[in-house]
Order: C-alpha cells, then sequence, then structure tokens
C-alpha cells in the first residue's frame, strides 16, 4: 500500500508523536504524575509510565487521527482541563475487573477524541485508559450517564 503525501506526513508525525511520548513516559518511571481534576466530576488522577505506553500504542487506521492522539497524549491533564466531561457508564460484565467505571471526556484539535479514564477499583484513583474517535464512542458506549458516578 501506497501513502499519499498527506498520509505519510501523518504517519511520519504519529511516530515522532509517539516516540516523545515514550521519551516523556520514562520520566515518570518510579515517580508517577498525581493531581486532582475538577471538571465535572473530581478525579484523583494519576498517570505513570504504562498509561502513557497504552495511550501511543494503541493506534487505529488514520494516521491522522493517530498524530492527533499521541500529540493529545503528551499532556493528559491539560487534556482533561480543558475538555468537556461527558459523562460515565458501568464496566461491561466481565471485562476490566481492575475498573469500577469509566469517565468520558472530549477535545477537539484537529478533529473531535474522547478521553477514557478509569477509575481503579482497589484504590479509587483515576487512570487515562485511551483516547477513541467520536465514532469509536458512538459505536462502543452504552449507558452512559451525566453527572457524578454512584
Amino acid at each position: 500500500m501506497e501513502l499519499t503525501s498527506e498520509e505519510d506526513y501523518y504517519y511520519q508525525e504519529s511516530r515522532r508523536l509517539r516516540a516523545e511520548v515514550l521519551q516523556q513516559a520514562e520520566s515518570l518511571k518510579g515517580n508517577p504524575l498525581r493531581i486532582v481534576i475538577e471538571n465535572g466530576i473530581t478525579m484523583n488522577v494519576e498517570v505513570t509510565k504504562s498509561d502513557l505506553r497504552m495511550l501511543v500504542g494503541k493506534s487505529t487506521r488514520s494516521n491522522k487521527f493517530n498524530a492527533i492522539k499521541n500529540a493529545l497524549a503528551r499532556d493528559i491533564i491539560g487534556y482533561l482541563n480543558k475538555a468537556e466531561y461527558l459523562g460515565w457508564r458501568t464496566v461491561t460484565e466481565g471485562k476490566h475487573p481492575e475498573a469500577a467505571f469509566f469517565a468520558y471526556y472530549s477535545r477537539e484539535l484537529g478533529m473531535k477524541t474522547i478521553l477514557c479514564m478509569r477509575r481503579m477499583v482497589d484504590s479509587g484513583i483515576y487512570k487515562p485508559y485511551a483516547i477513541i474517535s467520536q465514532q469509536m464512542f458512538d459505536a462502543e458506549v452504552r449507558n452512559l450517564q451525566k453527572g457524578t458516578p454512584s
């Protein structure tokens, strides 16, 4: 498959930004970023090396989306502070036993993205899980509830 110049640009940019995030992740090794976010709901957020690796490790077929997602992964706290809280949903039975529920935030920067945060069962801490497209969000999220999770 031959890439067009625009596709090639976004492919290269996605790879460059991914490398940047992975380098940034190294600084979090043994020293996670912790902050309280009050946007829609109050969350004690923790971002670790493995969280950033997971965010940039999930790729889609769209090189442009991957580049934007990887750029946003550089500043999860900034994303959360500037995003719109969409709501929360319970975990699908049999999946993600580590998570009590997921909270969703939306931000548009070049295209609409959705940051999925999971609230950990054992600690109550919120951790970033994925940055997904609006299309994927619409296809996968069910039973989204507004307000504060119970």
